[in-house]
C-alpha cells in the first residue's frame, strides 16, 4: 500500500435489514488531508462513516461487508476488536455529546483511563494538550472540574473533539459536526479542522457545500449509497466530471 495512504476502503457495503444503504464504496484516504463527503439527505453518507467506526453493525439487523485497512489490518476482520478500531478511527457526532455528570477534565481523559492509564500528571498533561488542540483550553482552563454539559453547544462540540483526540487516533471522522451550531461556533470548528490536518486525517460528512469547498482537500459525492465522483475539492466544485455532481452542486437537484 502507498506510504501516504492511512486508510484504504475496498468494496464497502452496508445494509439495514434488506435495505442496501451503502453500495460497493472503494476509496483511499491520504495522511494529513481533510476529506469531505457531500450528497443529498439519506444517501448513505453518515451510514458509511458509522461503518468505519464499527457503530453501524450495532443496529439490530444491520450488516457490513468489504474491507477497510488501517495499519495493515482490516477493521471488519472477525478478530478485530471494535474498541481497538475506535482508538485508531475516532468519531465526532452531529450533536455534541459530552458524557453527563462528568467534569470537563473527566470527559477528555475517559478514553485514557479506560486504557488503564492512571498517572495523574500524564492525564492532566494530555487533557491540556487535547483541549489546546481543540481550541478550548483558554476558555475552560479555570473550570476543568465543572460539568461538561455546562458549556455552550460550540464548546461542547470542541470538548467532544478533545475527547476523541485524547487516544490519538490517526483518523478522525466527523458527522456534520457544525450542523447544530451557530455560524461563529461553526467557523471555530472549521478553523480547528484545518489545524488538525497537520497531525490527523479528517473525514467529514457535511451538507454545507461551501464548507466542503472551503476546508477539504478532497470531496466525495454520494447518491443513493453510491460514490458518484471523487476528486480534489477544487476540481469537484469548479469542473465536476459527472452531470449528477454538477446538478447537485449548482442546486438543480438534492
Amino acid at each position: 500500500m502507498n506510504q501516504d495512504i492511512i486508510l484504504d476502503v475496498k468494496d464497502l457495503n452496508a445494509w439495514f435489514g434488506n435495505f442496501h444503504a451503502v453500495k460497493s464504496i472503494s476509496k483511499s484516504y491520504k495522511k494529513n488531508t481533510i476529506n469531505a463527503i457531500i450528497g443529498p439527505s439519506g444517501c448513505g453518507k453518515s451510514t458509511y462513516l458509522r461503518c468505519l467506526n464499527r457503530i453501524h453493525e450495532e443496529v439490530p439487523g444491520a450488516k457490513v461487508s468489504g474491507e477497510a485497512i488501517i495499519d495493515g489490518q482490516n477493521i471488519f476482520d472477525p478478530k478485530a476488536d471494535p474498541v481497538e478500531v475506535r482508538r485508531k478511527i475516532g468519531m465526532v457526532f452531529q450533536k455534541p455529546n459530552p458524557f453527563p455528570a462528568m467534569s470537563i477534565y473527566e470527559n477528555v481523559v475517559i478514553g485514557l483511563k479506560l486504557q488503564g492509564i492512571k498517572k495523574k500528571s500524564f492525564l492532566l498533561e494530555q487533557a491540556e494538550n487535547c483541549l489546546r488542540k481543540a481550541a478550548l483550553w483558554d476558555e475552560v482552563k479555570d473550570k476543568l472540574n465543572k460539568d461538561g454539559m455546562s458549556l455552550s453547544g460550540g464548546q461542547q462540540q470542541r470538548l467532544c473533539i478533545a475527547r476523541t483526540l485524547a487516544v490519538n487516533p490517526p483518523v478522525v471522522l466527523m458527522d456534520e459536526p457544525t450542523s447544530a451550531l451557530d455560524p461563529i461556533a461553526s467557523a471555530k470548528i472549521e478553523d480547528l479542522m484545518s489545524e488538525l490536518k497537520k497531525e490527523y486525517t479528517v473525514i467529514v460528512v457535511t451538507h454545507n457545500m461551501q464548507q466542503a469547498a472551503r476546508i477539504s482537500d478532497y470531496t466525495s459525492f454520494f447518491v443513493l449509497g453510491e460514490l458518484i465522483e471523487h476528486n480534489l475539492s477544487s476540481e469537484i466544485f469548479t469542473r465536476p466530471k459527472m452531470k449528477q455532481t454538477e446538478d447537485y452542486i449548482t442546486g438543480r437537484f438534492g
